[in-house]
């Protein structure tokens, strides 16, 4: 039985993705199409537009055939961690491939993560983030600039599994014409999730004909943005000690000062990430950084390596690989509420129940996976 994981967030599922899933099929010729989907919190530091449920739906619509969890101490990390824990899950799995969106997929991302192996980046400058040091050297060394945040997840993946020893045959597959995060919906079929969210977070209906009718429906309902955990946001800082914000994942070089001191005059996301912002910092890494204060997560729990397969739905193909998995004694968590497992959950499950206090849809007690039947 041939497999093919998919990475992904499908926030939310647009006809784009569709292509991405009829794509990795058509080319890989697998019985079997596994995604490993970002839950509810993503890699950029923001909430998923809609929840992981919902997307899951979107997807098993799409024609995957079983839905995994990329946790948060996946799913909310700089690329270089996002893509190990990814590959790392795709290979307990023993998928085939693995099948991602790329701007330029013909690029020779192996060989970039090969010459990557060579380089010794001294990360002490703050005038640059360590992984622009690593672009400006990879860059002199093969002549790629790697801009594109897909090309950057690309040769993220490549390098994971290059450090893991993985035999998996890594597949990028050309984005099909909206850039990641173009923000017009200008084109004929297949617009970007950005400007998607965008003009659903603006009230405009100029999306709909991006998405399948599955996500068209997802989205007329109540969306979750930064907007809704602003307050709560604030409400931290303000009241958090220096010591305590110090203690928060990612805080280092004294940053935690700043977020002090710029906060109360700040009125929104918007605005305080201009302030915080330096050449040192991403827009990016400071807003996983407030989502990382939000969730209250410490180093400790984003550390961890991924071990549970957290089953978030499939269908009748999908349930033969389940079987499969449950032969070879691959851990599997399909509902709240199994100790081992759960125990192994605790930090994605702290991170659901505050997307339920935003969302006022329930995300962790009595949620079992979607079946499509």
């Amino acid at each position: 039985m041939k497999v093919c994981s998919v990475i992904a967030e499908f926030d939310p599922f647009h006809n784009g993705h569709q292509y991405l899933l009829d794509k990795a099929r058509e080319l890989t010729q697998a019985d079997i199409l596994v995604v490993f989907m970002s839950g509810n919190f993503l890699q950029r530091g923001e909430p998923a537009i809609v929840d992981k449920w919902k997307r899951t739906r979107e997807a098993l619509l799409g024609s995957a055939n079983l839905v995994i969890e990329l946790p948060i101490n996946v799913s909310m990390q700089a690329a270089h961690l996002f893509a190990m824990g990814a590959v790392q899950m795709a290979t307990l799995i023993k998928s085939d491939y693995l099948v991602f969106g790329s701007e330029h997929p013909q690029q020779d991302y192996k060989k970039m993560a090969v010459e990557a192996q060579n380089l010794k980046i001294e990360n002490d400058s703050y005038a640059q983030s360590f992984a622009s040091q690593l672009f400006t050297s990879l860059q002199g060394k093969t002549g790629v600039n790697l801009e594109n945040a897909n090309d950057i997840l690309a040769f993220n993946y490549f390098n994971a599994a290059q450090q893991l020893k993985s035999s998996i045959k890594l597949l990028p597959i050309r984005r099909k014409e909206a850039e990641h995060d173009e923000k017009l919906l200008e084109h004929r079929h297949i617009a970007s999730a950005s400007a998607i969210r965008e003009a659903r977070l603006k009230g405009s209906l100029n999306y709909q004909k991006f998405v399948p009718e599955q996500t068209k429906m997802d989205l007329s309902r109540e969306v979750v943005d930064w907007q809704k955990l602003w307050p709560f946001l604030k409400y931290r800082i303000i009241t958090e000690s220096v010591t305590d914000l110090k203690q928060i994942y990612g805080m280092s070089e004294g940053i935690e000062y700043r977020f002090k001191k710029f906060i109360k005059d700040s009125s929104d996301l918007k605005s305080f990430l201009a302030l915080m912002k330096t050449k040192r910092y991403t827009y990016t890494h400071l807003q996983r950084l407030c989502m990382a204060i939000v969730l209250n997560l410490h180093t400790s729990q984003m550390l961890n390596q991924p071990t549970i397969l957290r089953v978030l739905g499939f269908d009748n193909t999908g349930r033969q690989l389940l079987h499969q998995f449950a032969q070879e004694d691959l851990p599997i968590l399909s509902k709240i509420g199994q100790n081992k497992a759960t125990s192994n959950y605790q930090t994605t499950l702290q991170a659901d129940n505050v997307y339920s206090l935003i969302s006022g849809v329930e995300q962790s007690v009595g949620r079992k996976p979607i079946i499509l039947t």
